[in-house]
């Protein structure tokens, strides 16, 4: 598949340069492109990692890569960490976000691997900050695709909404996609349907959204509210895509999220320099390395 690629991807070890305008973007709307951003080499490595995923489902991976339709996600493999370790080290991925934040420090969080096929759809509508002990300016997940799509079928965000509300989760329990992940444990307003008010009123909400193609890379604030498109048979049979996920000088520690048993038992965090994370502390978990010191 990689060989397809090949035309649009013509660079190899070309230097990507942030702008002011990419800069204001980022701060402003929540959302920036940047185009181009990833040469041939490390597009290979990415399409290799992001097979390696797949293949290795880790223990929070939700569907199943086979199929006629397949909607499959994982997270945070913790057997995956080296590997992607390793690529985010000898990538631009943390100068780039490190220039987007004017930021002396950039560590890397965990990777996210989706892939749907055959007619699977939208990823609900959330944001990343209601599931995680985090929080601040300096979030960002580097959203990258590894095939061809349109605005309505790559990453949306709500224009802005970084700045804003913290809305609950969705519970993934339900087909409501509004259905609470904490309910009356958080004290978190219910999600809107934004999908449903865009489909009475396309301007019921600010939604931005880019046209990609391999190579570039889309750089959200993690704390946007988002959606991810879905396949289509007609236009998108096979839609891929892994996000990176970075975090800066302005990123903190956060207890803002209620106790619940299961995979948001979030277990205390050692710190770097010693004892463990608490509320408000510097986001500088034990075992993170400064990637552009």
């Amino acid at each position: 598949m990689v060989g397809l690629y090949t035309e649009i991807l013509t660079g190899a070890g070309m230097t990507f340069e942030v702008t002011q305008a990419h800069r204001s973007a980022f701060a402003e709307d929540g959302i920036v492109k940047l185009a181009g951003a990833i040469d041939r080499v490390l597009f290979e490595e990415l399409h290799s990692c992001w097979d390696w995923s797949v293949q290795h489902p880790g223990p929070i991976a939700s569907g199943k890569p086979h199929g006629e339709e397949i909607f499959f996600v994982d997270n945070g493999n913790p057997d995956a960490r080296p590997m992607y370790e390793s690529l985010v080290s000898r990538s631009p991925f943390p100068q780039i976000a490190a220039d987007l934040w004017q930021s002396s420090f950039v560590g890397f969080y965990a990777e996210e691997i989706f892939w749907k096929t055959g007619s699977a759809g939208d990823t609900h509508w959330h944001q990343d900050t209601v599931y995680s002990p985090w929080g601040g300016e300096h979030w960002c997940n580097f959203w990258i695709p590894l095939d061809a799509m349109s605005g309505e079928q790559s990453i949306r965000v709500v224009r802005g909404s970084h700045h804003g509300i913290m809305y609950d989760g969705y519970s993934f329990n339900s087909p409501d996609p509004t259905d609470p992940l904490w309910g009356d444990a958080g004290n978190f307003p219910r999600l809107p349907d934004i999908s449903a008010e865009l489909r009475r009123d396309p301007n019921s909400w600010d939604v931005k959204s880019f046209d990609v193609e391999p190579g570039d890379v889309v750089v959200l604030h993690s704390h946007c509210l988002h959606s991810g498109g879905g396949a289509d048979a007609e236009t998108l049979p096979e839609r891929r895509n892994m996000v990176l996920r970075f975090f800066g000088d302005k990123s903190h520690y956060s207890e803002h999220l209620p106790s619940m048993e299961g995979m948001y038992d979030h277990k205390p965090i050692k710190a770097a320099n010693g004892g463990v994370l608490k509320d408000g502390d510097p986001y500088r978990p034990a075992g993170v390395p400064n990637l552009i010191a």
